[in-house]
């Protein structure tokens, strides 16, 4: 005899609905109501809400839910809201690679959904197959490092406001900047930290009988010995990666400078009950401890004062106490004055600890533009100076105008460049920065130009009539005859189309061809973009896989897919070059 699915109990009838898709759900209860009481359970779509989206918006404070009795949430119209966000994240990505216009309101309405987007990003920004796969998945990462960002800046911004902003997630925001660090929330962060509390804890269950100062050594010498603080022998301590506390917790090494060992060092010893915060000592951040009320950092009891005086440790070095009367002397030898000397020897205020940091990537980017061989970083340069460029606006100080003026061009420069995405941001957090100065109106006319500019139809320029003797397409790849880097044609002009000036430094006169002949508009594979004149394009013809990742992860900017029969780049771009 065959059993239809209507003789199944209903518990054979979940297990089997789990395994599928949520559609098979809602088709199944269309068709009897026979099946209604399984398909409408809240267990099923509780099921499919935890499989289905891994990323959720704090507005639905989804971790509560899922403790909660599960009759006591709507699962099925959770799931539904959820579905609707993917399917219009969905077509507002599809509707960003069918135009190049009005993309500044549709990035923005793709982040207004907020975390919610996430899932909806992350899948497409991994698809392998497809007409647009390299456009999508570009836009989808640019999409997703956008919502980082609108995640990060507003901690900094809270910090500006005197709001209080924990050490974790202020110095955690550096790493929203650059997608090498792993991290997309900043509860990742801190999760990541816990995990280092619970370790700690399982291997030392006798910590309550140890003294303060014994407790903070104890800490100083485990972090060190997991390799958790500190950098390895061999490695250039300037090094980008050292900069950022997601990358220090994430990586193998977990190569860190001072400032981020004492972060990890503060972390920990203030979960295991140690009153521990950075000091902002010159050159080298230390970690100030001070022992509980009544009691001195050896755990006897002193009279007359509200507790003993503080002790020093250096956890980038390792597991000493640094005695206070070394750091007064390199103090007095700085020049600093009694008030410099108690400033810098106590905690240090969060906000002074991220533009320290700030400048530290600044030195990091500065200090070393060509790192050795088997060095190259792996962090993206230009992300990290944009990270260092906001924290830097959002928390001088608005009696330091002019600190604000001289960080503004290199940031705007940046924003415009490769991240016009981030126009909203700079419209809330940077422009009242310049309230009441002159560079207020220019900002705003700058943001008006670019919005202009997106809603107007790229220019038709077709391989006809004086265009037909443009010598190579969008889409080709080539080696600079002189300088030999591999860079890719994005666009093309029939003569010189620079300025007067820029034709003279450059020397363009002196070239065989002179400024009479086809220019290119290249994406090099240092990301950066230039112009190159005909005669200095050797062409080749590689193989996709010869092509550095560096080239191939921003292609998807200007092109669509890779042809492997013309071993070229198939532009997205055919409204503007319509015959590459």
């Amino acid at each position: 005899m065959v059993v239809s699915l209507d003789h199944l109990p209903e518990e054979i009838l979940h297990s089997i609905l789990c395994d599928l898709h949520p559609r098979s759900a809602a088709a199944l209860e269309q068709t009897s109501h026979r099946f209604k009481n399984v398909t409408s359970g809240p267990l099923l779509w509780r099921h499919y809400c935890a499989v289905y989206f891994k990323s959720w918006d704090k507005k639905h404070e989804i971790l509560q839910k899922l403790t909660a009795p599960v009759p006591s949430v709507d699962w099925k119209a959770l799931f539904a809201a959820r579905y609707r966000i993917d399917r219009a994240v969905t077509r507002l990505l599809d509707s960003i690679l069918a135009s190049q216009t009005g993309r500044i309101e549709k990035f923005r309405a793709v982040i207004d959904y907020g975390y919610d987007a996430k899932d909806t990003l992350l899948r497409h920004s991994q698809v392998e197959s497809g007409e647009d796969h390299l456009a999508r998945r570009y836009y989808a990462r640019a999409l997703l490092t956008c919502l980082h960002r609108s995640i990060a800046v507003p901690e900094w911004a809270r910090l500006r406001q005197g709001e209080p902003v924990s050490l974790e997630r202020a110095l955690g925001a550096f790493d929203l900047f650059v997608p090498e660090s792993g991290y997309g929330h900043l509860d990742e962060v801190k999760g990541t930290l816990d995990g280092l509390v619970a370790q700690f804890g399982a291997s030392h269950s006798e910590m309550d009988d140890l003294s303060p100062r014994d407790k903070a050594l104890l800490l100083a010498s485990w972090l060190r010995d997991h390799d958790l603080t500190g950098i390895e022998p061999g490695r250039q301590y300037h090094a980008l990666e050292h900069n950022f506390l997601g990358l220090a917790l994430n990586s193998p090494g977990h190569n860190s400078l001072p400032l981020i060992s004492a972060a990890i060092y503060c972390y920990v010893a203030q979960a295991i009950g140690l009153d521990a915060h950075p000091c902002g000592f010159p050159f080298h951040v230390h970690v100030v401890i001070t022992p509980p009320s009544g009691v001195d950092m050896n755990g006897e009891a002193v009279s007359g004062v509200d507790s003993g005086p503080p002790m020093y440790l250096d956890p980038f070095r390792g597991a000493r106490e640094t005695p206070v009367s070394d750091l007064r002397d390199q103090l007095i030898f700085l020049g600093a004055s009694e008030t410099e000397q108690v400033a810098f020897l106590g905690p240090s205020l969060t906000s002074e600890i991220v533009q320290r940091c700030s400048r530290n990537i600044w030195t990091s980017i500065n200090s070393t533009p060509n790192p050795p061989d088997g060095h190259a970083t792996s962090v993206d340069v230009v992300s990290a100076k944009y990270a260092s460029l906001w924290s830097s606006m959002l928390l001088t100080g608005d009696s330091r105008p002019m600190d604000l003026r001289h960080h503004l061009p290199l940031l705007m420069e940046i924003f415009a460049t490769d991240f016009p995405s981030d126009i909203f941001l700079v419209e809330q957090y940077i422009v009242p920065l310049f309230q009441g100065l002159f560079e207020h109106e220019h900002i705003l006319e700058s943001l008006h130009v670019m919005r202009a500019v997106d809603e107007i139809p790229k220019q038709v320029r077709r391989r006809t009539g004086e265009n037909q003797n443009i010598r190579y397409s969008v889409g080709q790849v080539f080696r600079h005859r002189r300088y030999h880097y591999r860079a890719i044609i994005t666009g093309w002009d029939r003569e010189c189309g620079a300025g007067e000036q820029w034709m003279r430094r450059m020397g363009i006169d002196r070239l065989q061809a002179g400024r009479h002949q086809s220019f290119y508009h290249v994406l090099v594979e240092d990301r950066s973009v230039r112009y190159v004149a005909e005669e200095n394009i050797d062409l080749i013809l590689p193989e996709f896989r010869d092509l550095p990742s560096s080239l191939t992860s921003i292609a998807g900017k200007h092109f669509k897919r890779w042809d492997q029969s013309s071993r070229a780049f198939v532009s997205n771009m055919r409204d503007e070059y319509p015959d590459d």
